[in-house]
């Protein structure tokens, strides 16, 4: 996500790094992005999100490991690694409450 706060960045007329910019408030882009991949509202979002992540992992890994890859090596993909992470880090602010 850094690469898309980078790129606004350069395409702005900003001359300091700001986590709000203006009105472009980086932290909400992040989150809403996030909130994408994790909260999809419905069925068919889910499917999208589904196809969309599919895409991903064959422009990275290519398309004939997607299969091969086992259940292990998929639940440690970089996305859910950090769901993962950011489920910790959840449990961790509430029980410190």
């Amino acid at each position: 996500m850094i690469i898309f706060w980078q790129v606004r960045f350069a395409l702005s007329s900003v001359t300091s790094w700001w986590s709000v910019d203006g009105d472009f408030d980086y932290i909400q882009f992040w989150w809403s992005i996030v909130d994408f991949f994790e909260k999809p509202p419905g069925r068919e979002a889910q499917c999208r999100v589904n196809k969309l992540l599919e895409w991903w992992t064959r422009k990275i890994f290519g398309r004939h490991h997607h299969d091969d890859l086992s259940n292990t090596a998929k639940a440690n993909m970089s996305v859910n690694a950090l769901a993962r992470q950011r489920a910790q880090l959840n449990d961790a602010t509430f029980d410190s409450n």
